[in-house]
């Protein structure tokens, strides 16, 4: 009896796995089409293409409205708007939202502002290997906005962000050596 019902259960799974592997192509071609179109400046289509897919949860979709919201691309610009695409993208983990959603908590943009959680959202993306987020963590750090104040850990993300390339951070390692005023 047991048999009976595995061997009836087998063929829908692999139906069911099929199902999940060609919606999930079709996702990346629904998005990589928003991606090509936002390039062009074909504001129009990438909204048709990311509307979709944002709604249903897809992070880099997300990302990218609240980026067309930010910047006004074939939207009205809406910061927060904007701020709310951010937080769902962060949410699913998206690190480029996540910097996003640490700039707009830290200056208030869009948002309330809240330093706090503007550095836990900048750890999230920095802990990913975001080089903006890991010099901002150094910022927060060095004064205590948003944390406790430490030099050692902010020279530590200053020099992670530096070692990626990150000017900034660059400026801010030559700032703490040489005494000069700090960098954004």
């Amino acid at each position: 009896m047991h048999n009976f019902r595995l061997n009836l259960l087998i063929p829908g799974l692999l139906v069911l796995i099929l199902a999940i592997l060609t919606m999930h192509s079709a996702i990346a071609e629904d998005y990589e089409r928003g991606l090509s179109a936002y390039n062009r400046a074909d504001y129009e289509t990438a909204l048709l293409e990311w509307d979709v897919l944002a709604q249903f949860g897809e992070p880099k979709a997300q990302f990218g409205l609240g980026v067309m919201h930010t910047f006004g691309q074939g939207v009205l610009q809406d910061h927060t708007r904007a701020m709310d695409w951010y937080r769902r993208s962060a949410e699913r983990g998206h690190a480029g939202a996540q910097l996003f959603l640490g700039h707009g908590l830290e200056s208030g943009n869009g948002a309330e502002q809240n330093l706090e959680e503007a550095f836990f959202w900048f750890l999230r993306a920095a802990e990913q290997g975001e080089s903006r987020a890991q010099n901002n963590l150094g910022r927060l750090y060095e004064p205590g906005r948003g944390t406790d104040p430490d030099p050692d850990i902010a020279l530590y993300w200053y020099e992670e962000s530096a070692r990626k390339g990150n000017a900034n951070a660059r400026k801010n390692l030559a700032r703490l050596h040489g005494n000069t005023s700090p960098e954004k």
